[in-house]
């Protein structure tokens, strides 16, 4: 359940900190924070039934690793992106990672914790307290010399 939770607060720290990635990172228009999120929720559909699919041939901790490793593929994709188009492209393993962590976790609880309301409550709690330990997360990060508080920080020399 843990790494659940830690798992659930990278994804909602992502969604949460991406709009000031965008504009203040990459310097793009506020506009492509909008459409990479907007393209990457129009990608979880099919990844969400392309990985129901694959539940019945693959183990339910065999899928959550796949969409684990995508997600590190997509956080190293975002330290690296340089434009809209590779920041659009990076969408395919974010939109991987969101299926393969949560759209298999139900399945993979009622497996490991036999009691139906027991397993369920928990799969439940893990998305609500990941974004209750995201906010930690975006706090220390934004305290950083390159976090958000950096690029906000009224003593900044203008250009």
């Amino acid at each position: 359940m843990s790494a659940f939770v830690l798992l659930q607060a990278t994804n909602a720290t992502a969604v949460t900190i991406l709009t000031v990635y965008v504009t203040e990172t990459l310097h793009l228009d506020v506009m492509w924070a909008g459409i990479a999120l907007g393209v990457a929720a129009a990608l979880e559909v099919p990844a969400l039934i392309f990985i129901g699919r694959l539940s019945t041939r693959y183990s339910n901790l065999g899928l959550p690793a796949t969409g684990c490793l995508a997600g590190i593929a997509y956080y190293i994709g975002l330290a690296f992106v340089a434009g809209p188009v590779a920041l659009i492209g990076l969408q395919l393993l974010n939109a991987w990672s969101f299926a393969g962590i949560p759209g298999i976790r139900l399945p993979l609880f009622q497996q490991m914790i036999p009691r139906p309301g027991l397993s369920t409550g928990l799969y439940m709690n893990t998305r609500r307290l990941g974004a209750i330990v995201s906010g930690p997360i975006i706090a220390i990060g934004s305290l950083t010399v390159s976090g958000s508080a950096a690029s906000f920080s009224p003593a900044r020399s203008s250009p």
